[in-house]
């Protein structure tokens, strides 16, 4: 979420440091706050101007401080956002430092307290590689329009312990720069999570007078590693964790994205404006649609029903093969007999794809991270414009003239070399991230690759020990009766689906049937990254899993909508998502486009 996305009316504002009982407003530190508005801000107003007055009692951590404390006014609901209740809220920072590199660190957070607390805590997760303070509303994730705050959830966020204005080098991968300094790299993996947690919740007690009822954490991507990570490592302070599209071997993707990024380097057509590869042009968005109704031709009537989804991905992943495949449209195969068409691709475009939805491996033939799931959502399209989701992370766009993949010269391959190789390698800044794309294209799977698993002097957890989290382990979290969901999108292009999906399948084998009883996973047909795409793609998590926690009622089904019907040719379209390995069946009669038509099996 933006900054600055509500506009709220100030009532009272106070600064403070912790043990100190000064507090002030504005650049006068004599002068008395202003007045607050009447009836229930009066009573709260003060109580949050105390919390920063009496901020020593709030967290015993010296090194703590609030920059502000400030009660805010309800705001109106708007078109594009619900209404924001009256609200107490707090910003500050501790372990304030220097770092190895020379820049000021900190570990921020945002909190917010609503009036009429309904006796929850939320914590946001944060995405890419943070470094951001985010507005604290708590994101509801696939209801962008909705929060946590509007349903008056106690809400903290954090920036994760850098921060991107002032951590920043363009000579260094901008804001990946803080790679450079172990300490923030740890703070980024889980430290700064468990402090923040620990300083909200003392926050709560403190204003509300008695701690959280129940605690829950939700994010995506980042924000979904965030989140597994809570359930491994502090398997007590949450009741209840979302992990959407979790990264939970984020250290292993820049070896992917090197992967990737070579096999279409082969077969891109031409050099880009940089005299590198044109991996955008490698495959064209009409290109991309053929690969999509190639694998719907072969997989979308395995689960019963024609309708542009594959819902029975196991089966997909087993049949489906690019160089053998058909294309339903023109009846004819994907690959050419001979000289490229308009309805069908290379020998070298075949090969690239069947390599690069492979597991990247070594010499050896070790398995450096996973495989791809086949997917409809690779591409679709709306009123006549084609879906960018997946092809920004693999490809970037067909018309730019600096290739700009995510996984090739993108913020995913500088956050690699410089925030999980371990020693770190940062690149002067050149245009369209030359000199990263060259170092990809560069990359060696026997010598790069080892680089996640090394460590150093001055770095002394390589990065697979900070950042993965991929235990299976969650004794703890499961004995203390926390409930976790996970769901992936099929088509996501940032992290494979079949991580999670092999996560989830060693977890059932430890737990046995007893694993549904505190884990359950959805998968998404055709959604990209966290959202978007052809699917039904828009949920609500949050409110199954305080169902499933406060009154032990398990998801057995979470409806879902398309945010974009217009990929289906339909005004709008419903589905079940299903708690894996159940499949959405279609009960042979009714709307196909409707969820009610549909059953988990």
């Amino acid at each position: 979420m933006s900054a600055g996305r509500y506009s709220f009316r100030k009532t009272v504002v106070a600064v403070a440091a912790i043990g100190s009982l000064t507090a002030y407003s504005g650049s006068d530190a004599s002068a008395s706050p202003p007045a607050p508005a009447p009836s229930t801000q009066t009573a709260n107003g003060q109580a949050c101007q105390k919390l920063a007055s009496a901020a020593s009692e709030v967290w015993p951590n010296p090194t703590t401080v609030l920059t502000a404390a400030t009660f805010n006014a309800a705001s109106p609901a708007s078109a594009a956002a619900p209404a924001v209740p009256e609200h107490c809220e707090v910003i500050g920072f501790m372990n304030k430092r220097v770092g190895t590199d020379g820049k000021p660190y900190s570990i921020k957070f945002h909190l917010r307290m609503p009036t009429n607390w309904n006796g929850r805590f939320f914590m946001e997760g944060g995405g890419s590689s943070n470094g951001i303070l985010s507005d604290a509303l708590g994101s509801l994730l696939n209801f962008p329009s909705d929060n946590a705050l509007a349903h008056s959830f106690a809400v903290i966020s954090t920036d994760s312990g850098h921060d991107n204005s002032i951590d920043s080098d363009p000579n260094a991968q901008g804001g990946e720069a803080f790679g450079a300094d172990h300490q923030a790299r740890l703070d980024f993996g889980y430290n700064s999570y468990d402090l923040v947690t620990q300083f909200g919740k003392a926050a709560v007690a403190m204003y509300y007078g008695k701690p959280p009822a129940k605690s829950y954490f939700m994010g995506c991507s980042e924000g979904g590693r965030e989140a597994m990570m809570m359930s491994q490592r502090f398997p007590t302070y949450y009741d209840g964790i979302v992990a959407g599209d979790p990264g939970m071997q984020l250290p292993k993707l820049g070896i992917d994205g090197a992967w990737t990024s070579q096999a279409f380097a082969a077969v891109a057509p031409a050099a880009d404006a940089n005299g590198l590869p044109a991996i955008g042009k490698s495959f064209s968005d009409p290109d991309l649609m053929l690969v999509r109704n190639a694998i719907l031709g072969k997989c979308d009537a395995l689960d019963g029903l024609t309708d542009g989804l594959i819902n029975n991905s196991a089966a997909c992943q087993a049949s489906f093969d690019p160089a053998t495949a058909v294309n339903p449209v023109t009846s004819q195969p994907l690959l050419c007999s001979g000289a490229k068409t308009d309805s069908c691709l290379t020998a070298g475009q075949i090969g690239a794809l069947k390599r690069a939805f492979a597991a990247p491996v070594n010499s050896s033939g070790l398995a450096l991270y996973t495989s791809w799931p086949w997917d409809a959502g690779i591409s679709g399209i709306s009123n006549g414009t084609y879906n960018q989701g997946w092809r920004m992370w693999w490809l970037g766009s067909y018309a730019a003239a600096q290739s700009d993949a995510q996984r090739y010269t993108g913020a995913s391959q500088g956050r690699w070399l410089a925030v999980y190789s371990t020693p770190p390698q940062f690149f002067a800044a050149s245009p369209g991230n030359s000199a990263i794309g060259t170092r990809i294209l560069q990359f060696n799977f026997d010598v790069d690759a080892p680089k996640i698993f090394a460590t150093a002097d001055a770095y002394p957890q390589s990065s697979m020990q900070w950042d993965q989290t991929v235990s299976t382990d969650l004794s703890q979290f499961k004995a203390n009766g926390g409930k976790l969901i996970l769901f992936h999108g099929l088509s996501d292009a940032a992290f494979s689906a079949n991580d999670t999906i092999s996560w989830y399948t060693a977890l059932t084998a430890v737990n046995g049937s007893s694993t549904a009883d505190f884990s359950r996973l959805f998968l998404v047909p055709g959604m990209n990254h966290c959202r978007g795409g052809p699917a039904t793609d828009r949920f609500d998590m949050l409110s199954p899993l305080v169902n499933w926690v406060e009154n032990g009622v398990a998801p057995d089904s979470v409806p879902a909508t398309a945010s974009t019907p217009s990929y289906f040719n339909a005004v709008a379209r419903s589905r079940p998502l299903c708690p894996y390995p159940k499949l959405a069946h279609y009960s042979g009669s009714g709307d196909v486009d409707a969820a009610a038509s549909f059953t988990c099996q």
